[in-house]
This record gives C-alpha cells, structure tokens and sequence, in this order.
C-alpha cells in the first residue's frame, strides 16, 4: 500500500465488515500517496503485536516522544497478558491510552489517561466497555493510527512529542460520548484526580505503581481540550456517578462527556507532563495551539522519515520492511519529559532546568546498552548526545536507586563510557564519572572487594566486572591514575568465579568455597545467575573477550566450546544475557563461523529451545525475525528496542560486542548495500557506505574485507572509521 499505511496482515480470518473504498479514499485524501519510496513507509507497526511475539504496540508516536497513543484491548490489556495494551489477536478495544513502554517484561506498564468512545448508554464494567474493533478498517503508520468500530465510529490518532491528538468521526445519530477514565494501566492505579474547568478544560494527575511488583509509583500529568465542547459531563468516582464533577480525586476517577447529536468530528488533544497539570495545559498551547489535525499526521511522518532516512539500503522489500521497523522501534524510548519551559522533573522529586539540552527519562539500561546505544551512536548521535546528558543529569539530581540492582547491574556507565570515546564530549564528564564510580562501588563494596567477587552470585561478579572496566577506562582518559589501577584490578575478578576444572564460571560462597554447579548446565533455573544459564552466562566478559579466550585454553578450544553452545541450540536469541555470543567466533579466529550464525539468525529457520525462564515444552523452528503480527518467536519480548537494534546492527553487517570499547565486529550484511548519512555527526554530505560484492550460496562466508581499499586484517572496524566517512567493500 502506498505511503507506508499498513494495514492488517493477513495474519488470521477477520470478517470484513465495511468496504476498503472509504478508507483508499481517506488515504489519499491525506496526502499519503506520495509517499511510498520513503523510508518510513516500509515500517510496519503491527510486527511484532500478537501475543507474546515482542510485545508491541501499533499506536502513534514520535522519535523518543512521551506519547504513546495507542489502542488498549480485551482481554489482553486487562489481564496483563498484552504487556503494551494492545493484542492484535483480540477483537474487542477499550480505548486508546497515552502511555506505554514497548516490549517490557511482566504485566507492562503505563496504560494511564485513556480515551475511550461511545455511542448509546454507557457503562464502565471492562467486559460492557469493550466494542469489537473492524480488524479490516485497521491500519498504521510512523505517528498514525486508524480504526472503525462496530459502533460506526471511525477513529484517528497521531501527535507530537507531548500531545496525543484525537479524531472520531461517529456516524449515525446516537449519542455521542467519549470516557476518560483514569482508574486504568496495566499496573495498579493509586491515585487519581480530575478536575473539569469552566471552559470545558480538563486537568488531572495519575500515580500508578511501577512493574514486576514494585511498590514504588510513577506519576503522570494531563491537560484535555475537545472539539466542540461537551454539552454534558457527568464524572464518577469507584462506579459511583457524581453529577457536579467539577473536582474529583481517588484511583477510580474519571468523565464522561456527551457530545451534540450529529455526524461532526469529534477533536481532542491530551497533553502530558511529568510535572503537574497546570504545566501540560501550558505546553498542550506551546507544541500544539490549532486543530489540524492532517498538519500533525503530516509532521509526525516527516519526523520519522528524516530520522529514517539517515540509513539507506539496497536489498528485498522484506527485509527492508524488518530493518525500518527495526530502526524505528529502536527511537521510541527513553521519553522527552522536558517541558516547553526546558523544565523537568528529577528522580529527587523536584523541578530542574535542562541546560542546552532536551531531558530523557524511563530507561532499560541492563536491555538496551548492549544493543540500542550502540546502534543510536552511528544513526542518531544528536539524540544520543541528550540522553547522555539526561543521565547525568541523574547523576546530578540525587538518583534513587537502579531498579533491579540486588539481581542485576544496570550499565549506566558503558553508555557514558561509550559515547565520551566516540567523540561526545560536550557533557559534564566530572558528574558523569562519579556516578559511574559511585554504581560500581555499590555494586561490589568494599565487603566483597576484599573477596574479589560477588558470593553466590556469578553473574553479578561478571556484570560488576564489565562496570569497573567502564570506570577504569574513563580514569584513564581523564587522568585519574589511581582509580584506573583499582578499578582495572576489578575487572579483572571475572577470573574469581572461573572453575578451571569445569571450565565454566561458578558460584562462591563467602568463605571462598565452590557451590554446588548444576546438574544440567543448559537449565534455566535462576538459582545462581539471572534470566540465563550457566551456558548463555559462560560468554559474558565484554570487556576482555582475549581473557576469556585463555580461560578456555586458547582459541580452538574456544571455538570448540562456542561451536557447541551453537550446534546443540543452547544459544537463547529471547534473551539478553548471550546476544553478543555469535560474534565471539571472530576474535578467536574463526569469523566465518559468526557470519554463518548470524546470517541464519537474520534469515532462515533456527532452532530455539527457550524461553525467557527456563525450556518451551517443545523447541520451537522458525524464523527469529519476520514481518507479522507474531514478528518474534515466543516469550521474546523487544525491551525496549533492544532486540531490534540487534537486528537493525546485524543486518548492516556490524555489531559492537562492547559498548565502551568502539569498535564493531563485521558480519555478512542483509543487503546489498547500506548508506549511513553522517549528517548528524557533522560531516556534512558525507556518507560511510558498505557493499557487498559477489554472490554467495548456503554459506555467507566473506573472502576479503577492504575499507577505502585496504584490506583488513581483521573482520573489525572502529567508529571513528566510520564516522569520518568512507567505504567497506566485502568480497564474496
């Protein structure tokens, strides 16, 4: 379909209950018909959205903005199963709420502020609340969403960084209403309150619990106009209707406005703000002041397409289909919370001014350094340069502590690392560096510094390893000859937990003696390390991969090890822990074993025996990567762009094992050929290219390697290669 509209896939039967005319007419109406060369109109937001195949969600959004507008349905957005709101297997829709967080583990988290429209009687159960959605009138685009439901009511979303905007066309001459209901996310609601003003305006606030269990809450800001005004608003309170609603507070809140019988459309802007409802009103003036509602379709599309547009490929439809759907997943989170006052709120509490920069907030870091970061480092530097300002800025605040820091580490200091040696400088390096100290002392004091590991725990022994590297590394660049030596002699206490006699690393008690090793080493049982085993766990030395090659015996016996890791399916692609495993086979000397792993993983039907905690019943053979509803294999969930930023980096043919360390280890690429733009890093015009020559058959092995014609050594090449320009020819 032309201009990157999708609608849904043929994914299973639907009932086909209004004619596609209406809609092709709408569609090119908008000015979307010249569009279908843009890179953007290869991204398919419904990949990856079926049940627990990535975790998705098909909604409108914008590089990194906050909202998240985007359909909630039943059951999936009720009983936790849908983690981003929206199963694109369900057939009934609750609504349309602002915030989510795309491919996030456990029940989700977000689904606050939602928008929900009515015709006839209304009633606020879940199971009556929910109408069938017309799965043939569904369609999506990079900041855009459309959908009909059974009520006649034709829906249309898009929006700006801070602002959702609503359109509903009802036809027919049934009441109108539309419900904003703030009693719902996906995590417990705990507060609320709304208050209706003289004008029609609404404010509110909602505070939710954060997921997995927390018991620490986030808080949410809103401000509402509509168009034309309500001609009637009743509120409720805990299914209790209140008739004067002009202030309402408790979790269980919200409105619902009755609208003049008609045919007109229906507007509503929904702004939101970390920092209080009174500001969301003032930004809501700022970023979106008129109603035009094509104007904003048009600049999201723009927005996403300049961004886009920085990577060029050469290549089948299909596979262009995954890598911009790819990119574009990997440049929605974290979010821009800063007002347009350049004002945020910190993780202390209190109000703070970004200076020169736009604040992100709501990371995944232990997810996304591996794979996210890297992959902004070469496509959107200009973005990067913000979020590692945004967290210092943590640093700065007074943070709370890392979720998550008594089972895993959360790496902060690989992406500050990582961007300060590829040339991002321009950030409070003081600040940044003793945060990084800081996470690293917290992680393995003193207590366990003495031990030289972390007892019973070798995965965070390995982890904490990495982070003192970080800091080490960032010693030596700023001169801090003392730290360096302390933290290198840290990152070398991977060696503490290696049990030569096994060849494996192995938990330690306090006292220095060895636990019991599992019986099976393939199981997943999460006694010792976390979301692994003690095979995908038997990889993670990022920062000394030569270290960790002599710990083996030597490169053959290495690739011997590796090769069975690989052959016997114990390799988990749903999971982080291992990513980097198949590019280890190059620095022990065998690349053209990593291009024949990875370019099965970015092609062919592959053999995964688990899941995210332990075996699927039976393996599953198919395809990692593919361009429908159920995009991923099971339980495989994106986290946050990390595993399409796996994807996106692989297929260009390039992967960097360590972030901190910049340099990217080459594979066979996807494409024929693939264009970064570097634009953005300054180099105006110019471009760093890779190209493939020859043909290969069943195996993607490369003969020679040439960047600007000299032949490489290795099958390795460092950012500032790239970066400043040039070509990567590989020979086939």
């Amino acid at each position: 379909m032309s201009g990157g509209m999708r609608r849904v896939p043929s994914f299973r039967k639907v009932s086909l209950a209004l004619g596609v005319g209406f809609f092709v007419v709408l569609h090119l109406l908008s000015g979307c018909a010249s569009r279908s060369t843009d890179p953007a109109s290869y991204v398919d937001p419904f990949i990856a959205t079926a049940d627990d195949h990535g975790q998705l969600y098909p909604g409108a959004t914008v590089p990194f903005g906050m909202v998240k507008l985007s359909p909630d349905t039943y059951p999936g957005a009720v009983t936790g199963h849908a983690h981003a709101g929206y199963d694109y297997n369900d057939s009934l829709l609750l609504g349309f709420s602002h915030v989510r967080i795309g491919g996030m583990g456990c029940r989700g988290e977000g689904g606050n502020i939602l928008v929900a429209p009515r015709r006839g009687r209304v009633d606020l159960q879940p199971q009556a609340l929910a109408v069938p959605l017309l799965k043939s009138t569904e369609q999506a685009e990079p900041g855009y969403y459309t959908v009909e439901t059974a009520e006649s009511v034709r829906v249309e979303l898009t929006c700006t960084a801070h602002v959702g905007f609503h359109r509903y066309g009802f036809r027919g001459e049934k009441p109108r209403w539309l419900l904003l209901d703030l009693g719902r996310g996906f995590t417990p609601v705990v507060d609320g309150s709304i208050t209706l003003r003289p004008d029609g305006t609404v404010l509110g606030r909602v505070v939710a619990r954060h997921n997995c269990g927390r018991r620490d809450t986030y808080a949410v800001s809103f401000a509402a106009e509509f168009r034309p005004r309500p001609v009637e608003v009743f509120g409720w309170r805990d299914s209790t209707y209140v008739t004067r609603p002009e202030t309402l507070s408790g979790p269980h809140v919200g409105l619902a406005l009755q609208f003049a019988p008609g045919t007109g459309e229906v507007l509503v802007k929904v702004a939101l703000s970390a920092i209080s409802p009174e500001q969301a009103l003032k930004d809501l003036h700022v970023e979106l002041p008129g109603w035009n509602f094509a104007a904003v379709r048009r600049a999201a599309w723009r927005e996403w397409n300049q961004l886009l547009s920085r990577v060029e490929v050469e290549g089948q439809d299909e596979d262009k289909r995954l890598f911009y759907t790819g990119l574009y997943r990997s440049c929605t989170m974290p979010f821009n919370t800063t007002s347009s006052d350049g004002t945020y709120r910190g993780t202390d509490g209190r109000v703070h001014t970004a200076q020169g920069h736009v604040h992100y907030d709501t990371y995944s870091i232990w997810d996304t350094f591996r794979t996210k970061y890297p992959l902004l480092s070469l496509v959107a530097p200009d973005y990067l340069r913000d979020i590692v300002r945004s967290l210092v800025d943590i640093y700065r605040d007074g943070r709370q502590q890392w979720p998550f820091l008594d089972v895993r580490h959360e790496h902060t200091g690989a992406i500050l690392l990582d961007a300060y040696r590829k040339g991002i400088t321009d950030f409070d390096v003081a600040t940044a560096y003793e945060g990084m100290k800081q996470d690293a002392l917290a992680q393995l004091p003193a207590r366990w510094e003495k031990l030289g590991y972390i007892p019973e725990r070798p995965d965070r022994t390995l982890e904490a390893a990495y982070d003192d590297w970080c800091v080490a590394e960032m010693a030596r660049l700023l001169g801090r000859s003392q730290d360096a030596a302390r933290f290198s002699r840290r990152a070398g206490f991977y060696r503490n937990v290696w049990d030569d006699s096994l060849r494996f690393f192995r938990a330690r008690d306090a006292s220095g003696n060895w636990l019991p090793f599992p019986a099976d080493p393939t199981a997943i049982d999460e006694k010792y390390v976390y979301e692994g085993s003690m095979w995908q766990w038997r990889w993670f030395v990022l920062h000394d991969v030569p270290g960790l090659i002599r710990l083996f015996g030597g490169p053959e016996a290495f690739v011997k090890e590796l090769r069975t890791f690989f052959d016997q399916d114990l390799y988990n692609h749903g999971n982080q822990p291992d990513l980097h495993a198949p590019f280890l086979f190059n620095f022990a000397g065998a690349p053209h074993l990593t291009q024949d792993v990875v370019y099965k993983i970015l092609t062919q039907p592959v053999t995964q025996r688990y899941g995210t905690h332990g075996f699927f019943r039976e393996p599953v053979h198919r395809r990692i990567y593919r361009p429908t509803p159920d995009g991923f294999i099971p339980e495989m969930d994106d986290d946050c762009g990390t595993m399409w930023a796996w994807y996106v980096l692989s297929a260009m043919g390039l992967y960097q094992v360590c972030p901190g360390n910049p340099v990217y280890q080459i594979t066979t690429p996807v494409f024929r050929k693939v264009v970064l733009h570097l634009d953005a890093w300054g180099q105006a015009g110019k471009t760093f290219r890779i190209e493939r020559r020859g043909t290969f058959g069943e195996k993607p092995f490369i003969r020679e390697a040439r960047l600007n014609g000299r032949k490489l050594e290795r099958m390795e090449i460092p950012h500032s290669a790239i970066v400043g320009g040039g070509e990567l020819v590989l020979e086939f």
